[in-house]
């Protein structure tokens, strides 16, 4: 454990995002309690760091690109290589980031992807639905994101498993080597894939044509800036969806009324897929301090790493009252930022929302009596993300 000499002793809290043990049962009753204390305190873990603790100051980091970075986005920072262009600062950030939220993910360029969010999860249903039971992190939350993925990229449905099992050990492996194998073989595959595709005249799905046809200050995508683009739509759009599907799928099951209410009413289900992503948030994401500074009263120095948690931001019971509970009518369930803010703010955050409405009408209507497996035993692990390592349903005759 690390205290930087600058950090006074009644700042220091020793909170482990990572690994205390609290994580595994219940992670956001022990992240919410951070709330209640300092808005800003240093965590010696993982290096050292300061954490933001309430939702109006994680809000303001995220935005103020001038004095927090995005050099570095996670703690402690994986030894690879920074991705484009989340690791970057406007303007330079911008330029790259227009491809993707202008030409890949705005509503126009998903065009036919997001009756795929539909087509997909019927397949999946499909072969789940009759069998009254599943496990619903391997037979549909992580197999969903992947496939869209592979669509966005003109790839075959049969490498679906095998990059799943990649970006599973990117965010969640047991060892720093085991992540960095992750990536490693994500990194190869990706790479192979954009070569012959370039080697091609065709341009399969939506993703290469929109970097072909980029251009940052008049000249074109590099060769290597389109692998590192491509590696951070895999990094970012497939762990973060699978995670959110299943708190999402776990809450309905857990909560009978309330998953009537939404099948009575699905005018219900836009305010609720906001209000469960404000209560289940799932990112630790991090910000690197620019300069010197004094900052809500604490001195920090360049270099230091600043941890903000959207599971803290959307605890904070200074702007969320009664913040553990779910309320479907939550007035401001929108005034949150599971998908961070500012520049950096996610450009897939339109289809991450098209997946979960899909999830509470089109999935939920076909699981009467949905249930948690009566065997189930549900532990969490945490990381860039927060998540469930598996989640045994049951419904219909399969109870």
């Amino acid at each position: 454990m690390h205290v930087s000499s600058h950090v006074p002793d009644d700042l220091v809290v020793d909170f482990d995002y990572r690994y205390a043990d609290e994580i595994a049962g219940d992670p956001w009753a022990f992240l919410a309690r951070q709330t209640e204390g300092p808005g800003v305190f240093w965590s010696p873990r993982h290096g050292g760091h300061w954490v933001i603790a309430r939702t109006a100051l994680v809000d303001e980091v995220f935005r103020d690109h001038e004095r927090f970075s995005n050099g570095k986005v996670a703690i402690p920072a994986p030894p690879r290589p920074q991705s484009i262009p989340a690791s970057m600062d406007p303007p330079e950030h911008g330029r790259y980031r227009r491809i993707l939220s202008r030409h890949v993910f705005s509503p126009k360029a998903l065009g036919t992807l997001v009756d795929d969010v539909h087509a997909v999860g019927a397949t999946l249903m499909a072969d789940l639905a009759p069998q009254g039971r599943c496990e619903f992190v391997a037979d549909f939350a992580r197999p969903l994101p992947v496939s869209l993925l592979l669509r966005m990229l003109g790839l075959p449905e049969d490498v679906r498993d095998t990059l799943a099992l990649w970006v599973r050990q990117m965010f969640h492996g047991g060892s720093v080597d085991e992540a960095l194998a992750g990536y490693q073989e994500a990194f190869a595959f990706l790479g192979a894939w954009l070569d012959d595709a370039l080697a091609r005249e065709d341009d399969p799905g939506i993703v290469l044509p929109a970097l072909r046809a980029a251009r940052v200050q008049d000249r074109p995508l590099t060769r290597d800036e389109m692998h590192s683009m491509a590696m951070m739509l895999l990094g970012a759009g497939v762990d973060t969806v699978t995670s959110q599907m299943t708190h999402c799928m776990r809450y309905v099951a857990e909560n009978p009324a309330v998953r009537q209410r939404l099948l009575d009413d699905p005018g219900l289900v836009p305010n609720a897929v906001e209000e469960l992503l404000r209560r289940y948030g799932i990112a630790n994401i991090a910000r690197v301090v620019r300069d010197d500074m004094v900052y809500e009263g604490v001195a920090m120095r360049a270099g230091d790493l600043v941890l903000c948690s959207t599971a803290l931001a959307g605890l904070d019971a200074r702007s969320f009252p009664d913040p553990m509970t779910v309320d479907l009518d939550r007035p401001n369930a929108k005034e949150h930022m599971p998908f961070g803010a500012g520049p950096h703010i996610c450009p897939g955050a339109y289809l991450a929302r098209v997946v979960l409405k899909s999830l509470l009408t089109e999935v939920l209507a076909q699981l009467p009596g949905l249930a948690i497996a009566p065997e189930a035993r549900l532990t969490h692990v945490s990381g860039m993300t927060v998540s469930l390592t598996a989640l045994p349903l049951v419904w219909g005759a399969g109870q």
